[in-house]
């Protein structure tokens, strides 16, 4: 099975949500996406990165067995959605394969051969509407607009989404639908002015486009789909899969850093660590790295 990383470095060097985004998000990412790549690669699999150019200059060091460079730009998506990136690469896929965003890690082989061909889909985990912004009704009710040609029956299940912190296909055919439906949500939203943009409402929409329309179509087109953590596991549990600061993701070996917690300078000292200590062989590309761009965690 395939394994693959994508970057698109744009939403990280210009300033769309905060006065904080430039050139050290790609620094600072860097040390998720190496110790996510050395796990990967600890457990037996290959893996590639789709990425652009910019990307390449800063992450060409790490061993992946390929890179890809891809032209993110020439679609009309607003770099305010990173998750084009991750969209993209999925469009560029014609064989099977996973693909794992940079700040998830894994400890243990939570997947094997558990992902075969009797499942179409694979992702993380299943999310109530707890640990999403936004679901689609709500969207309706307020009046937006970039769903209405998508026709699903909203409401209809007991779920809003899946977490796509690991996500995969062996049906390319319905990859490609999903992932085409998700581009025309986030042209929409990028071309549109009656939209307001604005933070929330962004990473709200954004979010749903991935994350919900995967769910509501596999329910809608009876698509088997393997789930990496049961959500009897998880509804009890804490949600957070930072892997220091919940007993779940240390019992299964699974961890997503969601959001900012990647950026806090424990864990980067922990992830530092990790490579040190394990990986030993590596270590001097962080280093090295560290050197070149003269890099401040703070």
């Amino acid at each position: 099975m395939k394994y693959v990383h994508s970057l698109w470095s744009k939403p990280a060097t210009t300033n769309n949500f905060d006065n904080n985004y430039d050139v050290k998000y790609i620094t600072k990412n860097f040390y998720t996406y190496l110790l996510s790549l050395l796990l990967v690669k600890r457990l037996g699999y290959s893996m590639e990165l789709y990425c652009d150019e910019l990307t390449f200059e800063y992450y060409n060091k790490l061993p992946y067995d390929k890179f890809n460079i891809v032209d993110f730009d020439s679609d009309g998506i607003s770099s305010k959605f990173w998750i084009w990136g991750k969209i993209k690469t999925h469009l560029m896929m014609n064989e099977p394969y996973i693909h794992i965003d940079g700040d998830v890690l894994l400890f243990k082989d939570v997947i094997g051969n558990k992902f075969d061909n009797t499942y179409s889909v694979i992702v993380q985990s299943v999310e109530d509407d707890k640990t999403i912004p936004n679901s689609f009704n709500d969207l309706y009710r307020n009046g937006y607009k970039p769903f209405e040609n998508i026709y699903i029956n909203y409401g209809k299940y007991d779920y809003v989404a899946y977490n796509c912190g690991v996500v995969g296909f062996n049906d390319i055919k319905f990859k490609n639908e999903y992932a085409n439906n998700v581009k025309n949500v986030l042209y929409y939203l990028s071309n549109n002015s009656d939209f307001d943009h604005n933070r929330q409402k962004y990473n709200g929409m954004f979010l749903i486009a991935e994350q919900s329309l995967l769910y509501y179509m596999t329910k809608e087109k009876n698509i088997k789909v393997f789930e990496i953590i049961p959500y009897e596991l998880i509804k009890n549990n804490n949600y957070s899969f930072d892997y220091w600061y919940s007993d779940l993701p240390k019992q299964i070996g699974y961890c997503h850093l969601l959001g900012y917690s990647k950026y806090k300078l424990s864990n980067f000292n922990k992830i530092k660590l990790i490579i040190k200590n394990n990986f030993p062989e590596y270590y001097s590309i962080v280093t090295d790295f560290e050197k070149k761009y003269n890099v401040n965690l703070n």
